[in-house]
């Protein structure tokens, strides 16, 4: 089989896990809660914000053959209700999770929505004693596709408060975030590359 006639539903090593994943983390984000709610996910909700998220059709055998598995491994929980299978996601707060929900989130947003020419900044100051958990939150900005500024400045060009909110409750090191909405920002050009986004008018 050559590159160019490689079905579209073949994927990397691990990355049908992650999309499964994401699309479980994301349902509840979506639900607009920042609480811990063990509702079931109807695997048919699963299928179709995989095709919204993705654009990709997955046969459903494929993504219950990785529910199962991440059933075995205790990251969740099936349950069969007459001819429907719903899951339970033990413990969505898990960073993984999150990190990997947050990031199809955001990338949602910067398909559909268009920027109004702010940028939503996040800044931290983690102390020296604490780098690794520092780095830690570095990688995890850039994870999810924020742009570096500065060494401890990150940006996004869509509200992103929830999401803000959210890193800060599951990472230690988020209580040294600071959430910022700038009207302007000076040297935005390689952000605006990085984002893909049309020059404003000056």
């Amino acid at each position: 089989m050559t590159k160019t006639s490689k079905k579209a539903d073949e994927f990397k090593h691990g990355e049908l896990r992650e999309i499964v994943l994401a699309t479980l983390g994301a349902s509840v984000l979506i639900g607009g809660t920042l609480i811990t709610p063990n509702f079931p996910i109807v695997l048919g909700s699963i299928i179709g914000m995989i095709k919204e998220f993705r654009k990709k059709d997955i046969p459903e055998k494929k993504i219950k053959r990785v529910l199962q598995n991440l059933e075995k491994k205790e990251i969740l929980s099936l349950e069969m209700k007459g001819n429907d299978v719903y899951v339970h996601l033990k413990d969505w707060l898990q960073p993984t999770i999150v990190k990997y929900s947050l990031r199809q989130i955001l990338e949602l947003k910067r398909r559909e929505r268009k920027w109004n020419g702010k940028w939503f900044m996040v800044m931290f100051d983690v102390p020296e004693s604490q780098r690794n958990k520092r780095v830690y939150l570095r990688s995890f900005l850039k994870d999810i596709g924020f742009f570096q500024y500065q060494k401890s400045v990150y940006l996004f060009p869509y509200e992103c408060e929830k999401e803000i909110a959210l890193i800060k409750k599951i990472i230690e090191s988020g209580k040294y975030m600071s959430y910022i909405i700038a009207e302007k920002i000076e040297n935005e050009k390689k952000a605006k590359i990085y984002f893909h986004l049309e020059t404003i008018p000056s």
